[in-house]
């Protein structure tokens, strides 16, 4: 039994001190890095700001109809939460924050927009553990 708090107790100290919440709804996307000691948000991003709106039209050679559909983009989609999770890496490296502990919830699997957003935050130079 001591062993298995010596094990949780180092597990503790290893871990990052930063961990990463990811929300899917319907019509957006939100990811926050949260502090784990404390649980203080300190960097965010989500596909409702706008900063987002200018980075997520359609591109030109999209077979979408033309006007208003074409000028915007969905805010739910893997391309969106690939530039989310960008966002979000800029603002954790200017904290200067290198790795996040994401736990998939409920085995949520790395594939789609999961993937896209952790993709985004990789690209940016943000490690995962």
């Amino acid at each position: 039994m001591a062993s298995l708090a010596r094990a949780r107790a180092v597990a503790r100290t290893t871990a990052p001190p930063h961990a990463l919440r990811v929300f899917f709804s319907n019509k957006y996307i939100y990811a926050q890095i949260v502090r784990a000691g404390d649980g203080h948000v300190v960097a965010s991003a989500s596909s409702i700001e706008r900063a987002h709106a200018s980075s997520r039209r359609a591109p030109a050679g999209d077979s979408s109809s033309e006007g208003e559909s074409r000028a915007r983009a969905s805010t739910s989609d893997k391309r969106a939460a690939s530039i989310v999770g960008e966002r979000l890496g800029e603002r954790a490296r200017a904290l200067a924050i290198d790795v996040v502990r994401w736990v998939r919830p409920h085995g949520a699997r790395y594939t789609g927009k999961n993937a896209a957003l952790m993709d985004g935050l990789q690209h940016k130079g943000i490690g995962l553990s």
